[in-house]
């Protein structure tokens, strides 16, 4: 169904581009016709690409993503553990469960009762590799959305170009007319680019770091679980939050890799 929708949703939008095309007066660069297509018909080819939950996620990951700053959310993150070390050690499950629920990270939600049930270590971390894989392959595929939507983008506008320059040569006659579809045939391209590498493509990156972090995140929590499980103390990788801390705030930034 969702292919369906998005294949009459791509076909409106041309429809009301070609419509529009002859009765929008050209004012700078602002033109709704053009603004209309590079808005409206990549989210519609991508409706007919990916499922509406999987767009859904990918606007979920990209708000995490902007609202999530790494250093405080692993200072966060080690403060959620050495809080439910406290209570486990001192008997209180029910507390320790309690700080687990209310955590915010999602991970540390579904792996810190398995140490309340007394799973063993090598338990934890199977099961932390296979919830990571999880969380990793959801924003994995946040990123491919974003991905495709810079690729669509420039697309887009070289389809509304086309539209522009099949106008211009139809209305050679009528001078009064050359400027609206010039316009159309320009401004796509125009608006495609921007919407490709200022927004699509910055928001992929970002993304992709988000899903850096959180992977490294998943790697400590899982050590941090598996410790406190053999009897540990969780105090021994405090270190590793705090040195990976720094790196993941830079990765963010650079969108990449810290060597």
């Amino acid at each position: 169904m969702h292919v369906v929708i998005g294949l009459l949703g791509l076909v409106a939008v041309l429809a009301a581009t070609v419509t529009t095309e002859g009765s929008h007066t050209f004012t700078g660069f602002l033109h709704r016709p053009a603004l209309l297509l590079l808005m409206l018909a990549p989210p519609f080819v991508a409706l007919t690409s990916y499922r509406p939950e999987e767009l859904w996620e990918t606007g979920r990951a990209v708000l995490r993503a902007i609202r999530r700053a790494p250093s405080r959310a692993r200072a966060a993150l080690y403060e959620d553990l050495s809080r439910f070390a406290a209570e486990h050690r001192r008997g209180r499950p029910a507390e320790a469960l309690a700080v687990a629920e209310s955590s915010e990270h999602p991970l540390f939600r579904q792996l810190a009762p398995l140490v309340v049930r007394q799973y063993a270590a090598g338990e934890i971390e199977r099961t932390a590799g296979a919830a990571a894989y999880c969380l990793s392959s959801s924003l994995k595929r946040s990123e491919d959305v974003l991905t495709s939507l810079a690729r669509v983008a420039p697309a887009m506008g070289l389809v509304g170009t086309t539209l522009g320059l099949i106008g211009l040569l139809r209305d050679l006659s009528n001078f009064t007319q050359l400027g609206p579809s010039m316009a159309l045939a320009l401004l796509c391209t125009l608006y495609g680019l921007v919407l490709a590498n200022g927004l699509y493509q910055p928001l992929a990156r970002m993304v992709h770091a988000h899903s850096l972090t959180c992977a490294e995140d998943a790697r400590l929590l899982t050590r941090a679980l598996a410790l406190l499980a053999e009897g540990k103390p969780v105090a021994d990788v405090r270190n590793l939050f705090e040195a990976t801390a720094g790196q993941a705030e830079l990765r963010i930034e650079t969108g990449g890799a810290v060597g």
